[in-house]
Protein backbone atom coordinates (compact mmCIF):
# COMPACT_ATOMS: atom_id res chain seq x y z
CA UNK A 1 0.00 0.00 0.00
CA UNK A 2 2.92 2.12 0.54
CA UNK A 3 4.46 1.74 -2.46
CA UNK A 4 0.85 2.74 -4.25
CA UNK A 5 0.44 5.90 -1.82
CA UNK A 6 3.67 7.04 -3.29
CA UNK A 7 2.87 6.65 -6.69
CA UNK A 8 -0.06 8.88 -6.52
CA UNK A 9 1.76 11.50 -4.26
CA UNK A 10 3.78 11.35 -7.53
CA UNK A 11 0.63 11.82 -9.69
CA UNK A 12 0.33 15.29 -7.55
CA UNK A 13 3.40 17.01 -8.21
CA UNK A 14 2.67 17.08 -11.70
CA UNK A 15 3.40 20.84 -13.41
CA UNK A 16 0.48 22.76 -15.27
CA UNK A 17 -0.31 25.99 -15.86
CA UNK A 18 -2.81 28.48 -14.24
CA UNK A 19 -6.80 27.75 -14.06
CA UNK A 20 -7.82 31.12 -15.82
CA UNK A 21 -5.11 31.24 -18.61
CA UNK A 22 -6.47 27.98 -19.49
CA UNK A 23 -9.37 28.90 -19.86
CA UNK A 24 -8.78 32.33 -21.10
CA UNK A 25 -7.43 30.37 -24.16
CA UNK A 26 -10.07 28.01 -24.16
CA UNK A 27 -12.33 30.91 -24.89
CA UNK A 28 -10.11 32.44 -27.68
CA UNK A 29 -10.09 28.97 -29.58
CA UNK A 30 -14.09 29.17 -29.15
CA UNK A 31 -14.36 32.78 -30.65
CA UNK A 32 -11.60 32.25 -33.64
CA UNK A 33 -14.39 31.61 -36.55
CA UNK A 34 -11.60 30.74 -39.03
CA UNK A 35 -10.58 27.49 -36.55
CA UNK A 36 -12.14 24.18 -37.37
CA UNK A 37 -16.07 23.27 -35.92
CA UNK A 38 -14.47 20.24 -34.08
CA UNK A 39 -11.74 22.28 -32.46
CA UNK A 40 -14.15 25.01 -31.60
CA UNK A 41 -16.46 22.12 -30.15
CA UNK A 42 -13.61 20.76 -28.20
CA UNK A 43 -12.68 24.28 -26.71
CA UNK A 44 -16.22 25.23 -25.19
CA UNK A 45 -16.47 21.30 -24.52
CA UNK A 46 -13.89 21.30 -21.85
CA UNK A 47 -14.52 25.07 -20.92
CA UNK A 48 -17.58 24.50 -19.51
CA UNK A 49 -17.00 21.01 -17.83
CA UNK A 50 -13.16 22.35 -16.24
CA UNK A 51 -13.99 26.21 -16.26
CA UNK A 52 -17.76 25.79 -14.28
CA UNK A 53 -19.09 22.61 -13.82
CA UNK A 54 -18.23 22.03 -10.34
CA UNK A 55 -18.41 25.90 -9.24
CA UNK A 56 -21.23 27.32 -11.06
CA UNK A 57 -23.25 24.72 -12.95
CA UNK A 58 -26.11 27.35 -13.83
CA UNK A 59 -23.00 28.81 -16.14
CA UNK A 60 -21.73 25.42 -17.04
CA UNK A 61 -25.53 24.40 -18.78
CA UNK A 62 -25.59 27.59 -20.22
CA UNK A 63 -22.21 27.52 -21.97
CA UNK A 64 -22.97 23.68 -22.75
CA UNK A 65 -25.95 24.50 -24.76
CA UNK A 66 -24.26 26.86 -26.46
CA UNK A 67 -21.82 24.00 -27.37
CA UNK A 68 -25.44 21.61 -28.28
CA UNK A 69 -26.73 24.39 -31.04
CA UNK A 70 -23.88 25.19 -32.62
CA UNK A 71 -22.70 21.42 -32.63
CA UNK A 72 -26.73 20.27 -33.94
CA UNK A 73 -26.37 23.37 -36.59
CA UNK A 74 -23.37 21.27 -38.26
CA UNK A 75 -24.65 18.08 -37.63
CA UNK A 76 -22.17 17.08 -34.88
CA UNK A 77 -23.90 14.39 -32.93
CA UNK A 78 -21.15 13.54 -31.21
CA UNK A 79 -20.66 17.38 -29.55
CA UNK A 80 -24.16 17.31 -29.21
CA UNK A 81 -24.13 14.15 -27.04
CA UNK A 82 -21.22 15.43 -25.03
CA UNK A 83 -23.07 18.65 -24.24
CA UNK A 84 -25.87 16.85 -22.96
CA UNK A 85 -23.62 14.95 -20.85
CA UNK A 86 -22.54 18.31 -19.36
CA UNK A 87 -25.69 19.24 -18.72
CA UNK A 88 -26.82 15.91 -17.04
CA UNK A 89 -23.70 16.79 -14.84
CA UNK A 90 -25.04 19.95 -13.67
CA UNK A 91 -27.86 18.64 -12.86
CA UNK A 92 -26.46 15.77 -11.07
CA UNK A 93 -24.22 17.92 -9.03
CA UNK A 94 -27.25 20.20 -7.96
CA UNK A 95 -29.00 16.91 -6.69
CA UNK A 96 -31.75 17.13 -9.46
CA UNK A 97 -31.67 13.59 -10.90
CA UNK A 98 -34.88 13.18 -12.85
CA UNK A 99 -33.24 16.40 -15.01
CA UNK A 100 -30.10 14.71 -14.69
CA UNK A 101 -31.75 11.13 -15.69
CA UNK A 102 -33.56 12.94 -18.29
CA UNK A 103 -30.53 14.72 -19.94
CA UNK A 104 -27.99 11.75 -19.74
CA UNK A 105 -30.43 9.25 -21.00
CA UNK A 106 -30.77 12.03 -24.27
CA UNK A 107 -26.93 11.75 -24.93
CA UNK A 108 -26.80 7.72 -24.18
CA UNK A 109 -29.71 7.54 -27.20
CA UNK A 110 -27.44 9.78 -29.55
CA UNK A 111 -24.17 7.79 -28.76
CA UNK A 112 -25.77 4.67 -29.52
CA UNK A 113 -27.21 5.80 -32.75
CA UNK A 114 -23.48 7.01 -33.71
CA UNK A 115 -22.38 3.85 -32.22
CA UNK A 116 -19.96 5.74 -30.20
CA UNK A 117 -18.79 2.93 -27.74
CA UNK A 118 -16.71 5.40 -25.79
CA UNK A 119 -19.60 7.53 -25.29
CA UNK A 120 -21.94 5.08 -24.31
CA UNK A 121 -19.75 3.94 -22.08
CA UNK A 122 -19.48 7.21 -20.05
CA UNK A 123 -23.66 7.85 -19.99
CA UNK A 124 -24.41 4.51 -19.05
CA UNK A 125 -21.53 5.28 -16.17
CA UNK A 126 -23.29 8.56 -15.96
CA UNK A 127 -26.90 7.08 -15.38
CA UNK A 128 -25.45 4.86 -12.70
CA UNK A 129 -24.23 7.51 -10.52
CA UNK A 130 -27.51 8.88 -10.71
CA UNK A 131 -29.01 5.45 -9.49
CA UNK A 132 -26.61 4.96 -6.86
CA UNK A 133 -27.55 8.68 -5.04
CA UNK A 134 -31.37 7.33 -5.26
CA UNK A 135 -30.18 4.14 -3.28
CA UNK A 136 -30.93 2.15 -6.32
CA UNK A 137 -28.23 0.11 -6.18
CA UNK A 138 -29.59 -2.73 -8.02
CA UNK A 139 -30.08 -0.79 -11.09
CA UNK A 140 -26.90 1.27 -10.37
CA UNK A 141 -24.49 -1.92 -10.47
CA UNK A 142 -26.52 -3.07 -13.45
CA UNK A 143 -25.25 0.19 -15.47
CA UNK A 144 -21.61 0.06 -13.70
CA UNK A 145 -21.39 -3.07 -15.12
CA UNK A 146 -22.30 -2.51 -18.55
CA UNK A 147 -20.02 0.60 -18.66
CA UNK A 148 -16.58 -1.62 -17.47
CA UNK A 149 -18.08 -4.24 -19.75
CA UNK A 150 -17.83 -2.06 -22.82
CA UNK A 151 -14.97 0.07 -21.57
CA UNK A 152 -12.94 -3.32 -21.47
CA UNK A 153 -13.56 -3.78 -24.81
CA UNK A 154 -12.83 -1.27 -26.78
CA UNK A 155 -9.49 -0.54 -24.41
CA UNK A 156 -10.92 2.90 -22.47
CA UNK A 157 -8.63 2.55 -19.48
CA UNK A 158 -10.06 6.10 -18.23
CA UNK A 159 -13.53 4.39 -18.05
CA UNK A 160 -12.86 1.55 -16.80
CA UNK A 161 -11.10 2.60 -14.09
CA UNK A 162 -13.97 4.90 -13.30
CA UNK A 163 -16.44 1.70 -13.60
CA UNK A 164 -14.14 -0.20 -11.13
CA UNK A 165 -14.20 2.84 -8.61
CA UNK A 166 -17.98 2.87 -8.35
CA UNK A 167 -18.80 -0.64 -7.90
CA UNK A 168 -16.21 -0.42 -5.54
CA UNK A 169 -18.30 1.96 -3.44
CA UNK A 170 -21.22 0.01 -3.42
CA UNK A 171 -19.22 -2.42 -2.18
CA UNK A 172 -17.77 -0.36 0.51
CA UNK A 173 -20.94 1.20 1.64
CA UNK A 174 -22.12 -2.28 2.18
CA UNK A 175 -19.61 -2.54 4.45
CA UNK A 176 -17.80 -5.64 2.18
CA UNK A 177 -14.81 -3.44 2.62
CA UNK A 178 -12.32 -6.57 1.25
CA UNK A 179 -14.39 -6.80 -2.13
CA UNK A 180 -14.04 -3.09 -2.32
CA UNK A 181 -10.36 -2.97 -1.97
CA UNK A 182 -10.16 -5.39 -4.62
CA UNK A 183 -11.82 -3.11 -7.17
CA UNK A 184 -10.47 -0.30 -5.87
CA UNK A 185 -6.56 -1.52 -6.08
CA UNK A 186 -7.99 -2.40 -10.01
CA UNK A 187 -8.76 0.70 -10.56
CA UNK A 188 -5.40 2.13 -8.70
CA UNK A 189 -3.81 0.19 -11.87
CA UNK A 190 -5.30 2.29 -14.30
CA UNK A 191 -4.34 5.15 -12.68
CA UNK A 192 -0.62 4.41 -12.65
CA UNK A 193 -1.54 3.71 -16.31
CA UNK A 194 -3.18 6.98 -17.39
CA UNK A 195 -2.08 9.18 -15.07
CA UNK A 196 -5.46 10.65 -14.32
CA UNK A 197 -5.61 13.73 -11.45
CA UNK A 198 -9.23 12.79 -11.18
CA UNK A 199 -8.44 9.21 -10.88
CA UNK A 200 -5.76 10.06 -8.39
CA UNK A 201 -7.98 12.20 -6.07
CA UNK A 202 -10.92 9.46 -5.93
CA UNK A 203 -7.84 6.71 -5.02
CA UNK A 204 -7.04 8.64 -2.30
CA UNK A 205 -10.16 9.81 -1.18
CA UNK A 206 -11.38 5.71 -1.39
CA UNK A 207 -8.14 3.76 0.31
CA UNK A 208 -8.71 7.28 2.82
CA UNK A 209 -12.20 5.34 3.76
CA UNK A 210 -10.61 1.97 3.70
CA UNK A 211 -7.53 3.16 5.93
CA UNK A 212 -10.84 4.46 8.22
CA UNK A 213 -12.72 1.55 8.27
CA UNK A 214 -9.86 -0.33 9.65
CA UNK A 215 -9.06 2.35 12.34
CA UNK A 216 -5.78 3.51 11.12
CA UNK A 217 -6.64 7.15 11.11
CA UNK A 218 -3.52 9.11 10.85
CA UNK A 219 -3.25 6.98 7.22
CA UNK A 220 -7.15 7.99 6.48
CA UNK A 221 -6.37 11.61 7.26
CA UNK A 222 -3.37 11.30 4.83
CA UNK A 223 -5.13 10.01 1.95
CA UNK A 224 -8.19 12.66 2.40
CA UNK A 225 -5.46 15.48 2.41
CA UNK A 226 -4.02 14.54 -0.45
CA UNK A 227 -7.65 14.18 -2.46
CA UNK A 228 -8.10 17.70 -0.87
CA UNK A 229 -5.00 19.00 -2.61
CA UNK A 230 -5.83 17.65 -6.13
CA UNK A 231 -9.17 18.33 -5.81
CA UNK A 232 -8.12 21.72 -5.10
CA UNK A 233 -5.67 21.70 -7.88
CA UNK A 234 -8.02 20.87 -10.57
CA UNK A 235 -10.93 23.07 -9.57
CA UNK A 236 -13.51 20.01 -8.42
CA UNK A 237 -15.64 21.92 -5.95
CA UNK A 238 -17.48 18.69 -5.34
CA UNK A 239 -14.48 16.56 -5.06
CA UNK A 240 -13.08 19.44 -2.21
CA UNK A 241 -16.19 19.78 -0.33
CA UNK A 242 -16.24 15.35 0.16
CA UNK A 243 -12.51 15.54 1.35
CA UNK A 244 -13.18 18.19 3.60
CA UNK A 245 -16.38 16.60 4.63
CA UNK A 246 -14.20 12.96 4.93
CA UNK A 247 -11.34 14.79 7.05
CA UNK A 248 -13.49 16.29 9.42
CA UNK A 249 -15.06 12.80 10.00
CA UNK A 250 -12.07 11.53 10.92
CA UNK A 251 -11.28 14.41 13.83
CA UNK A 252 -14.74 13.36 14.96
CA UNK A 253 -13.62 9.92 15.79
CA UNK A 254 -10.33 11.06 17.06
CA UNK A 255 -12.35 13.00 19.65
CA UNK A 256 -10.84 16.55 18.15
CA UNK A 257 -14.37 18.21 18.34
CA UNK A 258 -13.10 21.50 17.25
CA UNK A 259 -11.18 20.54 14.60
CA UNK A 260 -13.69 18.30 13.11
CA UNK A 261 -16.40 21.30 13.14
CA UNK A 262 -13.56 23.51 11.19
CA UNK A 263 -13.78 21.41 8.41
CA UNK A 264 -17.15 20.71 8.31
CA UNK A 265 -18.13 24.30 7.93
CA UNK A 266 -15.58 24.68 5.08
CA UNK A 267 -17.61 21.31 3.70
CA UNK A 268 -20.50 23.08 3.96
CA UNK A 269 -19.67 26.28 1.84
CA UNK A 270 -17.68 24.49 -0.47
CA UNK A 271 -20.76 22.58 -1.12
CA UNK A 272 -23.44 25.23 -1.23
CA UNK A 273 -21.58 27.94 -3.19
CA UNK A 274 -21.70 24.85 -5.82
CA UNK A 275 -25.44 24.05 -5.26
CA UNK A 276 -24.29 20.28 -4.23
CA UNK A 277 -27.34 19.30 -2.14
CA UNK A 278 -26.96 16.03 -1.32
CA UNK A 279 -23.45 17.30 -0.20
CA UNK A 280 -24.78 20.42 1.49
CA UNK A 281 -27.23 17.69 3.21
CA UNK A 282 -24.25 15.33 4.13
CA UNK A 283 -22.53 18.12 5.61
CA UNK A 284 -25.05 19.88 7.72
CA UNK A 285 -25.65 16.14 9.18
CA UNK A 286 -22.16 15.89 10.14
CA UNK A 287 -22.17 19.07 12.09
CA UNK A 288 -25.26 18.72 13.63
CA UNK A 289 -23.63 15.34 15.22
CA UNK A 290 -20.70 17.44 16.42
CA UNK A 291 -22.68 19.59 18.30
CA UNK A 292 -24.37 16.66 19.60
CA UNK A 293 -20.97 15.38 21.16
CA UNK A 294 -20.77 19.01 22.49
CA UNK A 295 -24.19 18.25 24.18
CA UNK A 296 -25.59 21.28 22.46
CA UNK A 297 -28.92 19.49 21.13
CA UNK A 298 -30.90 22.51 19.85
CA UNK A 299 -27.80 22.86 17.22
CA UNK A 300 -27.81 19.12 16.57
CA UNK A 301 -31.58 19.37 15.76
CA UNK A 302 -31.78 22.08 13.74
CA UNK A 303 -28.84 21.34 11.98
CA UNK A 304 -30.64 17.65 11.26
CA UNK A 305 -33.89 18.79 10.38
CA UNK A 306 -32.10 20.92 7.65
CA UNK A 307 -30.23 17.78 6.35
CA UNK A 308 -33.25 15.81 6.47
CA UNK A 309 -35.29 18.06 4.17
CA UNK A 310 -32.61 18.41 2.19
CA UNK A 311 -32.16 14.56 1.64
CA UNK A 312 -36.01 14.28 1.08
CA UNK A 313 -36.28 17.06 -1.05
CA UNK A 314 -33.98 15.06 -3.94
CA UNK A 315 -34.66 12.26 -2.69
CA UNK A 316 -30.93 10.96 -1.70
CA UNK A 317 -31.85 7.69 0.51
CA UNK A 318 -28.16 7.50 2.50
CA UNK A 319 -28.67 11.11 3.49
CA UNK A 320 -32.04 10.24 4.68
CA UNK A 321 -30.91 7.50 6.69
CA UNK A 322 -27.79 9.22 8.01
CA UNK A 323 -29.62 12.49 9.09
CA UNK A 324 -32.83 10.44 10.02
CA UNK A 325 -30.02 8.41 12.86
CA UNK A 326 -28.63 11.42 13.83
CA UNK A 327 -32.10 13.12 14.93
CA UNK A 328 -33.25 9.39 16.39
CA UNK A 329 -30.16 10.09 19.07
CA UNK A 330 -30.63 13.63 19.34
CA UNK A 331 -34.51 12.98 20.24
CA UNK A 332 -33.83 10.17 22.60
CA UNK A 333 -30.86 11.87 24.77
CA UNK A 334 -33.36 14.61 25.40
CA UNK A 335 -36.69 12.27 26.07
CA UNK A 336 -38.51 13.16 22.98
CA UNK A 337 -39.73 9.56 22.40
CA UNK A 338 -42.23 10.35 20.18
CA UNK A 339 -40.11 12.13 17.56
CA UNK A 340 -36.95 9.36 18.31
CA UNK A 341 -39.05 6.55 17.59
CA UNK A 342 -40.45 8.37 14.03
CA UNK A 343 -36.76 8.60 13.35
CA UNK A 344 -35.63 5.25 14.33
CA UNK A 345 -38.22 3.85 11.68
CA UNK A 346 -37.40 5.90 9.11
CA UNK A 347 -33.82 5.36 9.65
CA UNK A 348 -34.34 1.59 9.73
CA UNK A 349 -36.03 1.65 6.62
CA UNK A 350 -33.77 3.46 4.51
CA UNK A 351 -31.19 2.18 5.39
CA UNK A 352 -32.42 -2.03 4.86
CA UNK A 353 -32.94 -0.45 1.31
CA UNK A 354 -29.46 0.01 1.21
CA UNK A 355 -27.79 -2.65 3.30
CA UNK A 356 -30.99 -5.28 2.79
CA UNK A 357 -30.17 -9.02 1.40
CA UNK A 358 -31.59 -8.55 -1.95
CA UNK A 359 -29.40 -5.53 -2.64
CA UNK A 360 -26.62 -7.24 -2.16
CA UNK A 361 -27.83 -10.06 -3.86
CA UNK A 362 -28.46 -7.90 -6.65
CA UNK A 363 -24.90 -6.82 -7.03
CA UNK A 364 -23.22 -10.13 -6.17
CA UNK A 365 -25.81 -10.92 -9.40
CA UNK A 366 -24.73 -8.78 -11.25
CA UNK A 367 -21.43 -9.52 -10.90
CA UNK A 368 -21.40 -13.15 -11.40
CA UNK A 369 -23.50 -12.26 -14.59
CA UNK A 370 -21.02 -9.79 -15.67
CA UNK A 371 -17.80 -12.10 -14.85
CA UNK A 372 -19.78 -15.27 -16.54
CA UNK A 373 -20.17 -13.03 -19.68
CA UNK A 374 -16.69 -11.90 -19.79
CA UNK A 375 -15.90 -15.32 -19.60
CA UNK A 376 -18.54 -16.67 -22.04
CA UNK A 377 -16.94 -14.08 -24.63
CA UNK A 378 -13.32 -15.07 -23.62
CA UNK A 379 -14.50 -19.15 -24.04
CA UNK A 380 -16.01 -18.28 -27.36
CA UNK A 381 -12.81 -16.62 -28.58
CA UNK A 382 -10.90 -18.99 -27.47
CA UNK A 383 -12.87 -21.19 -29.58
CA UNK A 384 -12.87 -19.89 -32.22
CA UNK A 385 -9.70 -19.57 -31.93
CA UNK A 386 -9.20 -23.11 -31.14
CA UNK A 387 -11.77 -23.83 -34.44
CA UNK A 388 -9.40 -22.21 -36.71
CA UNK A 389 -6.22 -23.60 -35.19
CA UNK A 390 -8.42 -27.15 -35.82
CA UNK A 391 -9.79 -25.92 -39.61
CA UNK A 392 -6.02 -24.93 -40.52
CA UNK A 393 -4.60 -28.23 -39.59
CA UNK A 394 -7.32 -30.09 -41.30
CA UNK A 395 -7.00 -27.85 -44.74
CA UNK A 396 -2.89 -28.58 -44.12
CA UNK A 397 -4.19 -32.18 -44.20
CA UNK A 398 -5.98 -31.94 -46.72
CA UNK A 399 -3.87 -30.86 -49.09
CA UNK A 400 -1.15 -33.15 -48.18
CA UNK A 401 -3.94 -35.81 -49.01
CA UNK A 402 -4.37 -34.28 -52.28
CA UNK A 403 -0.89 -33.80 -53.38
CA UNK A 404 -0.52 -37.29 -52.51
CA UNK A 405 -3.25 -38.39 -54.42
CA UNK A 406 -1.55 -36.29 -57.14
CA UNK A 407 1.78 -37.97 -56.70
CA UNK A 408 0.12 -41.52 -56.88
CA UNK A 409 -2.20 -40.32 -60.02
CA UNK A 410 0.99 -38.79 -61.18
CA UNK A 411 3.05 -42.12 -60.48
CA UNK A 412 0.23 -44.10 -62.07
CA UNK A 413 0.11 -42.31 -65.12
CA UNK A 414 3.75 -42.25 -66.05
CA UNK A 415 3.37 -46.24 -64.71
CA UNK A 416 1.12 -46.41 -67.83
CA UNK A 417 2.81 -44.48 -69.96
CA UNK A 418 5.85 -46.49 -69.46
CA UNK A 419 4.51 -49.93 -69.13
CA UNK A 420 3.03 -48.40 -73.08
CA UNK A 421 6.18 -47.72 -73.77
CA UNK A 422 7.75 -50.86 -73.16
CA UNK A 423 5.17 -53.47 -74.79
CA UNK A 424 5.66 -50.81 -77.80
CA UNK A 425 9.11 -51.45 -77.60
CA UNK A 426 9.10 -54.81 -77.12
CA UNK A 427 6.50 -54.90 -80.65
CA UNK A 428 8.62 -53.12 -82.34
CA UNK A 429 11.37 -55.40 -81.57
CA UNK A 430 9.65 -58.54 -82.14
CA UNK A 431 8.46 -56.81 -85.69
CA UNK A 432 12.32 -56.11 -86.06
CA UNK A 433 13.45 -59.39 -85.14
CA UNK A 434 11.05 -61.05 -87.44
CA UNK A 435 12.00 -58.59 -90.28
CA UNK A 436 15.42 -59.81 -89.99
CA UNK A 437 14.78 -63.30 -89.96
CA UNK A 438 12.93 -62.65 -93.62
CA UNK A 439 15.70 -60.76 -94.92
CA UNK A 440 18.33 -63.30 -93.49
CA UNK A 441 15.61 -65.76 -95.31
CA UNK A 442 15.66 -64.19 -98.09
CA UNK A 443 19.13 -63.92 -98.31
CA UNK A 444 20.21 -67.36 -98.00
CA UNK A 445 17.32 -67.79 -100.75
CA UNK A 446 19.64 -65.73 -103.55
CA UNK A 447 22.49 -67.09 -102.03
CA UNK A 448 21.54 -70.75 -102.58
CA UNK A 449 20.46 -69.17 -105.66
CA UNK A 450 23.47 -67.85 -106.85
CA UNK A 451 25.52 -70.67 -105.73
CA UNK A 452 23.04 -73.07 -107.41
CA UNK A 453 23.19 -71.11 -110.91
CA UNK A 454 27.41 -71.58 -110.36
CA UNK A 455 27.47 -75.16 -109.96
CA UNK A 456 25.20 -75.74 -113.38
CA UNK A 457 27.53 -73.02 -115.19
CA UNK A 458 30.51 -74.67 -113.80
CA UNK A 459 29.08 -78.09 -115.33
CA UNK A 460 28.49 -77.06 -118.54
CA UNK A 461 31.55 -74.72 -119.00
CA UNK A 462 34.97 -76.80 -120.23
CA UNK A 463 37.18 -76.69 -117.37
CA UNK A 464 40.42 -74.27 -117.77
CA UNK A 465 42.78 -77.63 -117.83
CA UNK A 466 40.60 -79.05 -120.90
CA UNK A 467 41.09 -75.21 -122.87
CA UNK A 468 44.74 -75.43 -122.35
CA UNK A 469 45.13 -78.77 -123.98
CA UNK A 470 42.57 -77.57 -126.63
CA UNK A 471 44.54 -74.40 -127.58
CA UNK A 472 48.20 -76.62 -127.10
CA UNK A 473 46.81 -79.10 -130.01
CA UNK A 474 45.88 -76.08 -131.89
CA UNK A 475 48.91 -74.58 -131.85
CA UNK A 476 50.54 -77.65 -132.89
CA UNK A 477 48.04 -78.24 -135.99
Amino acid sequence: MKIKLLFLFHIISLAGFSQKAYLDSLWKVWSDVSQPDTVRLKAMDDFAWDGYLYSKQDSAFYFAQLMYDFAESKGLKKFQARALNTQGASFNIKSNYSKALEYFTKGLVLREGMNDKRGVASSLNNIGLIYYSQGNYKSAVEFYTRSLKIAEEIGDKKGEGIALNNIGTIYRDQEDFEKAREYYDRALVIVKQTGDKHGAAVAFNNFGIIYRSEGDLAKAIECYMQSLKIREEIGDGQGEGLALNNIGIVYKQLGEYSKALEYFNRSLKTRTEINDKQGVSASLNSIGQIYYKLKQFSAAIENGKKALEIATEIGAVSQISEASLSLYNTYKKINNYKDALLMHELSVKMNDSIKSEQSKKDVVRQEFKYQYEKKTAADSVKAIEEKKVVAAQFKQEQTQRYALYGGVALLLIFGGFMFNRFRATQKQKSIIELQKQLVEGKQKEVLDSIYYAKRIQQSLLPTEKYINKSFVRLKKN
